[in-house]
């Protein structure tokens, strides 16, 4: 067509100018660090898509320009923006996203969400330096206050630290 313009630098490569329209681009090789921007492929891997951005490596946008995801220059994290849902399941049960104040996990599946381990438990923690609870298999619920454990269970049955205090009258 009249609106591409291709000087060949040799027998493998070529340099095009304008929009390319084509129904399929099959892409036969790799891609390396260094390719400003390329798509290629090969059979280990599936489709290759490289990118040398200054902020992004790779940005994906929709049809209003508005940016789904990133991976930012020289890691291998993918960005998204707040608000931004990961959807899973048929109906969309299970969401993920982030509103700019809080993280979100929705689920609005017709089962419970369930969060499993095949290590030696689950630990729910503020950061990397305060526990607040930990799910022990095949042992203990434990919940902390400030950092502090406060309540386990026990094959005994439950062990607590500090006063009880009851709003109402407790029997036992």
């Amino acid at each position: 067509p009249a609106d591409i313009i291709a000087t060949a630098i040799d027998t493998t490569t070529g340099t095009f100018s304008g929009d390319i329209d084509a129904s399929t681009v099959n892409a036969t090789g790799d891609t390396a660090a260094g390719d400003n921007a390329a798509i290629g492929f090969t059979s280990a891997e599936g489709l290759i898509l490289t990118g040398q951005g200054s902020t992004s490596d790779i940005t994906v946008k929709n049809d209003a320009d508005a940016t789904v995801f990133t991976v930012p220059t020289g890691t291998d994290d993918i960005l998204f923006p707040d608000n931004a849902k990961i959807l899973l399941g048929a109906g969309s049960d299970l969401q993920i996203f982030h509103d700019g104040s809080n993280s979100n996990i929705d689920d609005a599946g017709t089962g419970p969400l369930r969060i499993s381990s095949n290590g030696t438990g689950i630990d729910f923690n503020k950061g990397t330096s305060e526990t607040m609870a930990k799910f022990k298999t095949d042992g203990a619920v434990e919940l902390y206050h400030n950092a502090v454990k406060k309540l386990e269970t026990t094959a005994a049955g439950v062990t607590v630290t500090g006063a009880i205090t009851s709003t109402s009258n407790m029997t036992m």
